[in-house]
């Protein structure tokens, strides 16, 4: 019988053959690959409806639950005011009690008989209007909510980024 000849080095452990064998095939010789383009960067989605009210002097926009809705629909839950707990969070209205908007196809005007005119809503005020408006728009045509212009009734067509 023969004898076999002395191994160079010692047996290696079944679980260190395996590593040293992963880690040979990771090093395929792939190389890297130029950057892909894929188009616009994703845009967040958010659910309900978008809502401007007043925090500290400046436009907010804030989300309700309910929608998307129609701009009238919106400017309705708008003229409603803030709910309690935006409250709490010290958000708030300029819009006079009882205001009564009308939404047209691309603007607002306020209904005959409104105890406030036109020419009395503040800045701030309209800005509310004409954002909730545009957020509303946007939302139901799927684009940024500054590329919706807004008629208003005392100035010709805006866009909520005047506002804020």
């Amino acid at each position: 019988m023969r004898a076999r000849p002395p191994a160079l080095l010692p047996p290696l452990p079944p679980v260190l053959t395996l590593v040293l064998l992963l880690v040979g095939c990771t090093a395929c010789g792939v190389g890297p690959t130029a950057v892909i383009g894929a188009g616009e960067p994703a845009r967040g989605f958010i659910e309900g409806t978008r809502l401007y009210f007043v925090q500290d002097d400046r436009l907010v926009s804030v989300g309700r639950p309910e929608g998307p809705l129609e701009a009238a629909e919106a400017v309705e839950l708008l003229t409603g005011g803030p709910t309690s707990k935006e409250r709490e969070r010290s958000i708030d209205t300029t819009l006079p009690k009882n205001l009564a908007v009308r939404v047209t196809d691309d603007g607002f005007t306020l209904t005959k008989g409104a105890s406030t005119p036109v020419s009395r809503l503040s800045r701030t005020a309209t800005g509310q209007i004409v954002c909730t408006i545009a957020a509303a728009t946007a939302a139901k045509r799927g684009i940024e909510v500054d590329d919706v212009r807004v008629t208003v009734p005392t100035g010709g067509q805006t866009r909520c980024e005047d506002f804020t």
